[in-house]
């Protein structure tokens, strides 16, 4: 007997967001692929407009007559179909080892894939790719994988338990930047002003940008001036697009980012963000003056934990959820 229509719904919905975008749900699968089943059910009502239990999501994933999804106590995530393997999310930006020879060959067949049917391997490590490519004779090349891009284009990823190394059967030479014209790289820094409130609860401060996708609320961050340190970016550009005179100091690094993105005219980028929590070494007042005709509507301050929830592109969130630790950390410490 085929099951309800809502059933079909539901699993179509969580075929959606743990297969091709966790992100529009405000999901963050772990290295295995698990969310919360809690949390998965909030995104699934959201999209569907209606309440969805986690209850009704295991329900919905025993009944189903082929195992597409695997649950483990609270946690879910998404089985490839045809050989019941655990699907993993890299991060955005994966590496693989290779040299001129094999990309030739990759350019000629419009897709990185081996000739003996093995999986094409992707580091998330970029100097590990090196090591790996100065092994294979030749000479060395590392080619930057747009995994978001290659996942919207149907690309299946897996992550070895072993070795920590992402695997797929092929990937379109399109969804790898330094094989498209007119590649290059940008370097860009941020940064998250920190005060404590009033109610001695520590805050940070993000801009609400609106762009041809929508409006977002986002960490302050621009390119690098020649010769600039990202440490000097990240407090210029903060200063700049809050439209705040106020003097800061970089206290902690929180990481680094890499993305890739089309520039206007469609031009291939590899964006690398440096970001960082900054100090105000002046008090700052609410009267921010932001950056209007950079689109910034607006700069507000959030409790760490209101931040994290704010900032949805998914490159930032593992960054946020690092920063608020160290926020939170350095608070309980005081």
């Amino acid at each position: 007997m085929p099951p309800k229509p809502d059933a079909v719904r539901i699993s179509k919905t969580i075929a959606f967001l743990l297969r091709h975008r966790p992100e529009v749900g405000g999901l963050t699968p772990d290295e295995h692929g698990f969310v919360m089943l809690v949390d998965l059910a909030v995104a699934v009502s959201k999209l569907m407009r209606t309440d969805v239990l986690a209850a009704q999501i295991t329900v919905v994933v025993e009944q189903a007559r082929s195992r597409r999804f695997e649950i483990q106590g609270e946690q879910i995530r998404a089985l490839d179909r045809s050989r019941g393997r655990p699907s993993a999310i890299p991060p955005d930006i994966c590496y693989h080892a290779t040299s001129d020879k094999y990309v030739n060959r990759y350019l000629e067949k419009k897709t990185i894939s081996t000739n003996r049917g093995r999986p094409v391997y992707l580091s998330q490590d970029e100097s590990q790719a090196w090591r790996a490519a100065h092994r294979m004779g030749g000479k060395p090349r590392v080619l930057y994988v747009d995994t978001s891009r290659a996942r919207r284009h149907g690309v299946r990823f897996f992550r070895d338990k072993r070795s920590g190394l992402y695997h797929a059967d092929a990937i379109p030479v399109n969804d790898v930047l330094n094989l498209r014209p007119n590649f290059a790289e940008q370097l860009s820094a941020g940064g998250i002003p920190i005060k404590i409130g009033a109610d001695g609860v520590p805050r940070m401060a993000l801009i609400k940008v609106t762009r041809r996708s929508g409006v977002t609320w986002e960490v302050a961050k621009g390119k690098l001036e020649h010769g600039e340190t990202p440490e000097s970016a990240a407090v210029r550009e903060v200063g700049e697009e809050m439209g705040i005179d106020v003097p800061m100091e970089v206290t902690d690094t929180v990481g680094i980012i890499r993305y890739g993105f089309m520039a206007p005219g469609g031009l291939p980028r590899l964006k690398t963000v440096f970001l960082y929590l900054l100090n105000p070494l002046e008090p700052i007042e609410d009267d921010f003056r932001p950056a209007n005709a950079e689109g910034i509507g607006e700069v507000a301050w959030f409790t760490t934990t209101e931040a994290v929830r704010a900032v949805r592109h998914s490159s930032l969130i593992p960054l946020m959820k690092r920063a608020r630790r160290m926020v939170d950390r350095t608070h309980a410490d005081t």
